[in-house]
């Protein structure tokens, strides 16, 4: 009975264009507040987004040398946008001296560097493929954003000598090019090709 009197009530002109009005502004309403929640989350992910990409971050890992495909470096990498300060790894098992040498009270290899810049890497010669290719070593890295800062960020991880293998395949280092203008020089100066 009550649905005959609001169909009656709508059938005049003047309460169907109010009924309307009505209806438009409570959806204006619903509108109005999906999109100002939808805007807080996007500003809330948004200063996230832009605190970790202005982080420091560094990896460190085992790959092949470029001077020979048998021997290992030990890259310390900065994968973030900012400068890593204080920078600190702790490699277990410990790598052993390139010379094979370690010393028997040894329990892991560290390396300190006090900065890192965005996209730098450092090597270090590690030794040869035999004796880390097949180990599993636990990383932990840590560094600050600041100089001296005793706030710091770390990660601890896993990865093998293998991970960073290229089978063989060896790029050209600064040696190998000296040695191709060398070449090149001897053959322009005999006049031979």
């Amino acid at each position: 009975m009550w649905i005959e009197s609001v169909v009656a009530w709508l059938a005049k002109p003047e309460n169907a264009l109010a009924f309307s009005q009505l209806a438009a502004a409570a959806v204006t309403a619903i509108a109005t507040i999906a999109l100002w929640r939808v805007t807080r989350i996007l500003a809330v992910e948004t200063k996230t987004l832009a605190a970790m990409t202005s982080r420091p971050f560094v990896v460190c890992s085992a790959e092949s040398s470029p001077i020979s495909a048998n021997s290992f470096n030990l890259v310390l990498r900065s994968t973030g946008n900012a400068t890593a300060f204080d920078v600190r790894v702790q490699l277990s098992p410990p790598i052993a001296n390139p010379d094979g040498s370690q010393l028997a009270d040894d329990t892991m290899t560290s390396w300190e560097v006090s900065l890192l810049p965005p996209g730098q890497a450092l090597t270090k010669y590690v030794g040869f493929g035999p004796d880390i290719h097949d180990k599993t070593y636990s990383a932990n890295v840590s560094w600050a954003s600041l100089p001296g800062s005793s706030a710091r960020e770390s990660l601890s991880y896993k990865f093998q000598g293998k991970d960073g293998f290229q089978g063989g395949v060896i790029a050209k280092g600064p040696h190998h090019i000296a040695e191709e203008f060398e070449k090149l020089r001897k053959q322009i100066a005999s006049g031979t090709k």
